[in-house]
């Protein structure tokens, strides 16, 4: 993982004064599941990313490095690839439900 998202996030978290405890909790992970998001040292999920910006009150854009900030459309396909995707596997087994 690019560490500046971690450093980002951490940066926001402690200007709102939120503990990683807290926003472990809120992700539904154990607080050094959420150390390694903020030191870079494992990557981070999707669903994870929408849940972090929404407890800093920002949005996902914020989070990314400065790289993919200047490229709109990479910024937008890094982040609805993984939900279009699961959107995909979704209905193909509604149809293969459907199907029999």
């Amino acid at each position: 993982m690019d560490n500046t998202i971690g450093e980002k996030i951490r940066e926001m978290r402690e200007s709102k004064h939120i503990s990683q405890f807290a926003m472990a909790f809120n992700l539904d992970m154990s607080q050094a599941a959420y150390s390694k998001i903020e030191r870079g040292l494992t990557e981070i999920k999707a669903i994870h990313l929408y849940k972090i910006a929404g407890a800093l009150g920002t949005s996902v854009y914020e989070l990314l490095p400065p790289a993919l900030e200047a490229n709109m459309a990479l910024r937008s396909s890094l982040l609805v690839m993984p939900i279009l995707n699961h959107l995909k596997s979704v209905i193909n087994k509604l149809f293969s439900y459907w199907k029999k």
